[in-house]
């Protein structure tokens, strides 16, 4: 292999496979990118057997080939290299790789191609496309929501289910639970479970992407193409609950609130709640007044933040990390609480906004 690449392509496809390199694999090979060169191209390729990533990026090529090199090495040192300068990437003998960049040159030992799994990105089933930032806001307002370890794996995961030209995402672990939804042009039916951990992936790659996202999904696995990128991901097994059952509409109280201040009282709350094992804080409800307490060995917290209220009083408490995980991804001025009793689940939308509910559990007080 010989090529000529800029610095801040190589950079860009390096950050994006990195994603899906795993740092504790029984196969060291994992550890390292495949890095291929022909046709103009110089694909870069990544997995840990659950997820894959595989970039493109047009360089010049002098002489074709392909290596597996370690994927921290390359990484840190191209990053380092200046910007939108040229590098000039060189495979020689027993798999060694040569970088020279201006005044900079670095050797590294890589291993033979052959010896990297050979992970397909040739997914078929039902195919359609949906419009980037509508993905981006289904992942975003739900995947935070997902179990981080479970007896249940499938918790660990997002349902993805679209019916009727609308996809619905579902996170929940237990506590917590978000739902969203987008209308898509795409009129068949699809119910899946994705891993959490890619749909934060996607949700990174797809930041700046404007256009489309083209998505392929089959029985065991989805694949995502974005510009120069596919990303592949096998599904979870098992049956999802019933989330549409979870939901409920017969409130005792709502409560009209503005986000930032709502936040900004919650995150201050929050430094004294630490020092309880539920980050415990109380919301006390009263006429237009809804009043934030937390306290521990160290002191107490008060904020005082005005609502508009209809309904009863009402005294509940919650994990603090729970509200502020919702509050930090709402981008509407106002939320409004629906609230069913001091020990039911309380359900939370942006004013005036019927795509995204999100759900949370109380904490029981004294």
């Amino acid at each position: 292999m010989k090529i000529r690449i800029n610095q801040n392509e190589l950079n860009k496809s390096i950050n994006i496979v990195q994603k899906a390199v795993s740092s504790r694999t029984p196969l060291p090979i994992l550890s390292g990118i495949l890095i291929e060169a022909k046709n103009n191209m110089l694909i870069m390729t990544a997995t840990d057997l659950d997820l894959g990533i595989k970039t493109y990026s047009p360089c010049d090529i002098e002489e074709e080939g392909s290596i597996v090199v370690q994927s921290r090495l390359i990484g840190d040192f191209v990053r380092k290299l200046p910007s939108n300068s040229y590098v000039n990437i060189e495979t020689m003998e027993n798999n060694n790789m040569e970088i020279k960049c201006l005044n900079s040159e670095i050797n590294i030992l890589g291993n033979s191609a052959a010896e990297y799994p050979d992970n397909t990105f040739d997914n078929e089933g039902n195919s359609f496309s949906i419009k980037s930032e509508s993905l981006k806001n289904l992942i975003k307002y739900t995947y935070f929501a997902a179990a981080q370890e479970n007896i249940k794996p499938i918790f660990t995961g997002c349902l993805i289910e679209i019916k009727n030209n609308l996809c619905t995402f579902v996170a929940l672990d237990g506590y917590r639970m978000a739902v969203k939804k987008e209308k898509i042009d795409f009129s068949g039916e699809v119910s899946v479970v994705v891993p959490s951990k890619t749909m934060l992936e996607i949700l990174r790659i797809i930041e700046e992407n404007k256009a489309n996202t083209d998505i392929v999904i089959s029985e065991s696995h989805i694949s995502f193409k974005v510009d120069n990128t596919i990303i592949i991901s096998n599904l979870l097994d098992g049956k999802f609950i019933d989330y549409e059952g979870i939901i409920k509409d017969n409130y005792v109280t709502t409560v009209n609130v503005s986000t930032t201040e709502i936040r900004e009282s919650v995150e201050r709350a929050s430094l004294l709640a630490k020092d309880d094992k539920n980050n415990l804080i109380i919301l006390d409800i009263k006429e237009n007044n809804m009043q934030i307490n937390s306290a521990s060995e160290y002191g107490n917290v008060e904020e005082n933040v005005t609502v508009e209220k209809e309904g009863e009083d009402i005294k509940i408490g919650f994990n603090s990390k729970y509200l502020l995980d919702f509050l930090k991804v709402i981008e509407n001025e106002k939320i409004k609480l629906n609230l069913i009793g001091k020990n039911n689940p309380c359900f939370i939308n942006e004013d005036n906004k019927e795509d995204y509910i999100y759900m949370v559990l109380p904490v029981r007080i004294s």
